[in-house]
């Protein structure tokens, strides 16, 4: 058995995934489970649970967030990756010198990821305007064609990057198996 002493120092990969990405997996998971009772559960069938799941979609949602922008951070450095190819995602299908075919699908489809996480927080932003507005005293609603538009967009990117996630992660995992 290790005692303290014997323990290896964690490297900031293994920090940053105990630090960040696994709540960043929790407040993630939360968000999506009470996102899904507030779309499929009709309202009227309990409405104060309803509110609950929205209220707790929209905090842990936000809170996702702010694990997820560090760990980005970290991952991007320690892959020796350029902080520009986070905006300028057309940057980041260049292939790297002598970069094999499975690292260069990895980092796309972790490119890919990134975006569909931030257009996913976009999209949650879009739909919590009118509501945020309201909160502040005025008044304004898009109309429900463009709500429903909104709200379809926001479930599609977060069933999306919900299987996205597994993709990146098996492919990782199966990888690491092989190895």
């Amino acid at each position: 058995m290790a005692t303290i002493a014997t323990l290896k120092p964690q490297t900031p990969t293994a920090h940053a995934f105990t630090r960040y990405l696994l709540p960043f997996m929790v407040f993630f998971a939360i968000a999506l489970i009470s996102g899904l009772f507030y779309y499929l559960v009709p309202r009227n069938w309990n409405w104060n649970a309803s509110q609950a799941a929205l209220w707790i979609h929209l905090i842990t949602g936000m809170v996702s967030f702010f694990y997820l922008i560090p760990y980005v951070l970290i991952h991007y450095k320690d892959k020796g990756e350029d902080a520009l190819n986070l905006i300028f995602l057309w940057r980041a299908f260049r292939r790297r010198d002598g970069e094999s075919d499975w690292s260069y699908q990895q980092r796309i489809f972790g490119h890919i990821l990134n975006w569909l996480m931030a257009l996913l927080g976009l999209s949650g932003l879009i739909l919590a305007l009118p509501g945020v507005l309201w909160l502040g005293g005025v008044v304004w609603m898009a109309g429900y064609p463009a709500y429903q538009i909104a709200n379809l967009t926001h479930l599609g990117l977060a069933l999306f990057t919900l299987a996205f996630i597994g993709f990146h992660i098996a492919r990782k995992r199966k990888r690491t198996n092989q190895q």
